[in-house]
C-alpha cells in the first residue's frame, strides 16, 4: 500500500518520502511504484515522457525523523494493528513540524482510538485508499473524535488535488467501503456454508451483475428508481428477514479455513485453490478491470 499511496501522490504532483520500517524494502517499494506507472503507460493513462519526472518525485529515508523534516502530510501504511499505528504515528508527529497532519490508511481500525495515543490528536485524520491504491479514484475520510475541520479538510484537498475522489466517512467499524463488503461477505457465506450456492456462482454475481450496473446506480438510486413501496412490499420484507445475521466470521467456514491455515493466495489454499489459479495473473486482470472503469469515468469510449 505504502508504494501504491506514494505513486498516486507523485502522479497528483506531490513530493514524497517514503520510509520503511525495514530500510532493506525500500529498494523494492520503488520497483513496485515504477512498475505501477509503467502499467499505467501500456494503458494510455500516462505519457512515458513523463516517467523520469513524476518517479523523481518519491525519494527514499532510512531516518524517520529526516524522512519526516518539514512534512506537511504524512501518512502510514503499516499491518492493521492499532499499536503499531499508533507508535509509529507518535514517533512521527514528535519528529515532524507542529501543523503537520497525521494519517492512516487503515481500513477498519477506529480514527479515535489511534489518535488517542497522539500528543496532536486534532491533527489526524484517516485517509483510506484501497488497493491498489493507485488505481482505485475512491478514498475515505474519516475524522476521529478529536480531529479538527482542518485535519479533514486538509486531508481532503490533497486528495483532490491527487485526483481522488474523497468522501467524507463516519468513525464506525468498517467505515464504509468495508462495512459494505464484510455485509455481502457475510451474506454470501451464510448461503455457501448452507449448501445453497457456490462460492463461483457469488463471484460472478458480483462480477458480471452487479460490477455492471453498479457505475451507474447506487443502493439509494435504485430504491427510488425502484419506488419505496416495492422496496418495503411483502418480497423485500421476505428477504430482509431472512438475512444473515452471525455474529463474527469464525462462526462461519472462514473459521474452519483459517483452523487449517488455509489463508487465500498467501498460502496458496482459501476458498480456491492457488496452486491452480495464478495469483499474479489473477490481480493484474483485476487491475486491468480497474482500469476499464477508470477510462469510462473519464470519459473514454468502449471499442468492440
Amino acid at each position: 500500500m505504502g508504494a501504491g499511496i506514494a505513486l498516486s501522490l507523485a502522479l497528483g504532483g506531490a513530493t514524497v518520502r517514503l520510509w520503511g520500517r525495514r530500510a532493506e524494502a525500500l529498494p523494492a517499494a520503488l520497483d513496485r511504484a515504477a512498475a505501477g506507472f509503467d502499467f499505467l503507460v501500456t494503458q494510455g493513462l500516462d505519457d512515458p515522457a513523463e516517467r523520469a519526472a513524476t518517479l523523481a518525485r518519491i525519494t527514499t529515508e532510512a531516518d524517520l525523523g529526516r524522512a519526516v523534516d518539514g512534512a506537511g502530510f504524512i501518512i502510514e501504511a503499516a499491518a492493521e494493528d492499532v499499536a503499531i499505528k499508533q507508535d509509529l504515528l507518535a514517533r512521527s508527529e514528535a519528529l515532524a513540524p507542529a501543523d503537520a497532519i497525521t494519517s492512516s490508511t487503515t481500513s477498519a481500525l477506529s480514527a479515535t482510538e489511534i489518535q488517542s495515543a497522539l500528543a496532536r490528536p486534532e491533527n489526524f485524520c484517516v485517509a483510506h485508499y484501497a488497493q491498489p491504491a493507485h488505481l482505485v479514484e475512491l478514498v475515505e475520510v474519516v475524522p476521529g473524535a478529536q480531529s479538527s475541520d482542518r485535519a479533514a479538510e486538509v486531508t481532503t484537498a490533497l486528495l483532490t488535488a491527487t485526483g481522488k475522489t474523497p468522501v467524507l466517512c463516519p468513525d464506525i467499524p468498517g467505515f464504509l467501503w468495508a462495512r459494505i463488503q464484510h455485509t455481502v461477505l457475510r451474506e454470501f457465506i451464510s448461503l455457501v456454508d448452507n449448501g445453497l450456492v457456490t462460492p463461483e456462482a457469488c463471484d460472478t454475481i458480483l462480477k458480471v451483475g452487479y460490477a455492471s450496473r453498479l457505475p451507474a446506480m447506487g443502493a439509494f438510486e435504485h430504491a427510488d428508481l425502484a419506488g419505496i413501496d416495492l422496496i418495503s412490499g411483502d418480497a423485500a420484507k421476505a428477504v430482509w428477514a431472512d438475512l444473515a445475521n452471525t455474529a463474527g466470521p469464525d462462526d462461519t467456514s472462514i473459521g474452519a479455513l483459517k483452523a487449517d491455515g488455509k489463508l487465500g493466495m498467501k498460502s496458496g489454499q482459501g476458498f480456491y485453490d492457488w496452486t491452480a489459479r495464478n495469483p499474479d495473473a489473477f490481480k493484474a486482470k483485476r487491475d486491468e478491470e480497474i482500469i476499464h472503469r477508470v477510462k469510462i469515468r473519464r470519459g473514454g469510449k468502449v471499442v468492440l
